[in-house]
């Protein structure tokens, strides 16, 4: 099996994919400005109260797409990379369920519980309390890290398998997906950068599979370079 057997429309096409999550997460994150577990009741008040649930429910409605067309970007990834070595096909399918993992967790434990604290604040439930529950997403979020984590260690040992797209999606994706290991002990020394830095390796993601022509790099896998033993087949 070799690259060239997926055209490149669809590469282009994911590319598109991981530059919608890119912006929409960007554009819910201008409109809600959702708070995080540092801003306390202060934070809920400002931003749940006061910012007008209507608006912030169609900024979480558009971050839940963004994450949703993570899920056939993951897919292709984890079909497209790999493909040369059993090793690398490990790492593929091992990224797509971590990717697919994340995706049901930070909108099943994340999004829910932001949203039902928000529904409480203009339903008469007191700050104290949707600041309770309004941390189980940021904590959800939290636990999500190694998730991504593992996606981007898988992706980039599979295209260093591969030996494609091994610049940012290879050799950035192991290195991001280490960084994001260590996010959570990051994050209680008050260092949060595992969505920043997520959010940049996709951006760097989506360029690279617009960019990208399979033709261009694809062996075939049937190529052998060592001699046919007596009695193979040729």
């Amino acid at each position: 099996m070799n690259t060239a057997a997926i055209p490149r429309s669809l590469w282009r096409i994911a590319g598109v994919l991981a530059l919608v999550h890119v912006a929409f997460f960007i554009v819910t994150a201008a409109i809600t400005g959702a708070p995080t577990v540092h801003d306390g009741q202060e934070g809920i008040e400002h931003s749940f109260v006061e910012g007008g649930m209507a608006r912030i429910m169609t900024g979480g409605y558009v971050n839940v797409l963004g994450f949703l067309s993570l899920i056939p970007v993951m897919v292709f990834l984890a079909r497209a990379v790999g493909r040369r070595s059993e090793g690398g096909r490990w790492a593929a399918q091992t990224a797509a369920a971590a990717g697919l993992g994340f995706v049901v967790v930070i909108i099943g434990s994340g999004f829910a519980p932001g949203a039902a604290a928000l529904w409480g604040t203009h339903n008469g439930l007191d700050l104290e309390t949707a600041l309770v529950i309004n941390n189980i997403r940021n904590f959800a979020y939290f636990l999500t890290l190694p998730l991504l984590g593992t996606f981007a260690i898988g992706v980039g040992i599979s295209a260093l398998s591969d030996r494609v797209l091994t610049h940012w999606v290879g050799w950035g994706g192991v290195a991001v997906g280490a960084a994001l290991m260590l996010a959570i002990p990051a994050a209680g020394i008050g260092l949060q950068y595992g969505m920043p830095l997520w959010l940049l390796w996709w951006l760097g993601v989506g360029i690279a599979l617009l960019r990208h022509d399979p033709a261009a790099t694809s062996t075939p896998a049937t190529t052998r370079t060592g001699p046919v033993a007596v009695g193979s087949e040729s």
